[in-house]
């Protein structure tokens, strides 16, 4: 067996999501993202996880560096509940020695396995960071299930100002269910594909990307979408010979 030591950031992700599925941490509620934007979009979080709390984890590969990993894992503690770190076996002394408060540590051993070296504590967020995990129009919908008066042409920093006298384990409850709901069709489809494709060949379906980009194989169109096949006959007035086959002149209203 090849070992996660030496495998790819990719499969290295893939590698932490069937970690989270065999570990039944994956519930019919919870939602896997990747690549989520946090802080203003300044950070990036490689895998989330969005089922009782907010878990983000970071990926060093055996290609990557720890040059910016005192700063993501700063940012990332302080958006995320829960925070791992999953790094190639030779990061684990110089990462051990960072004395990060609180991260977890999850090693890729070379039996091909990924081993928790220290558990990641659970915390409660400033209520500025819940907030901040919420659209303007999320926000709104809070506000007005909380009975609160929210003008549709409210600017942001006025919902914002209203949210924070809200109590903070409401903002949690609220912030992990904006995140699910807006990442959820994703995550569906994720599933869809991951038993056919395996977890690896069904990341792409995690990202934004456009059709182009996708690869193959490509889904194949429902047969309820099927175009019925009309016959046009040959005499017919308004009967045009196009590149594709003979088709029927569009015809303007008057």
């Amino acid at each position: 067996m090849v070992g996660l030591t030496n495998r790819s950031e990719a499969e290295l992700k893939a590698a932490v999501i069937d970690r989270l599925l065999a570990g039944a941490h994956v519930d019919d509620d919870a939602v896997l993202i990747s690549e989520m934007t946090v802080a203003n979009w300044s950070r990036r979080a490689d895998v989330v996880l969005a089922n009782g709390k907010l878990w983000a984890f970071e990926i060093k590969s055996e290609a990557d560096s720890l040059a910016r990993l005192p700063g993501q894992a700063a940012t990332f503690r302080t958006y995320f509940e829960k925070f791992v770190i999953v790094a190639a076996a030779r990061f684990e002394a110089a990462i051990t020695a960072m004395n990060l408060d609180g991260v977890g540590l999850w090693i890729a051993e070379a039996d091909g396995t990924l081993k928790q070296r220290v558990a990641p504590r659970q915390t409660v967020l400033d209520p500025e960071a819940y907030i901040s995990l919420m659209t303007a129009s999320e926000l709104r919908r809070l506000l007005i299930a909380n009975g609160s008066r929210c003008p549709a042409d409210a600017p942001r920093i006025r919902l914002e100002d209203a949210a924070a006298r809200l109590p903070t384990r409401d903002l949690a409850a609220a912030a992990r269910d904006a995140v699910k709901c807006r990442h959820r069709p994703r995550h569906r489809e994720f599933m869809a594909h991951k038993d056919a494709l395996g977890t690896l060949g069904a990341m792409w379906t995690l990202r934004r990307i456009t059709k182009a980009q996708a690869p193959t194989p490509k889904r194949v169109q429902p047969a309820h979408c099927a175009l019925p096949e009309v016959s046009i006959a040959p005499n017919n007035p308004n009967l045009v010979h196009a590149p594709a086959g003979p088709i029927l002149k569009r015809q303007l209203a008057n």
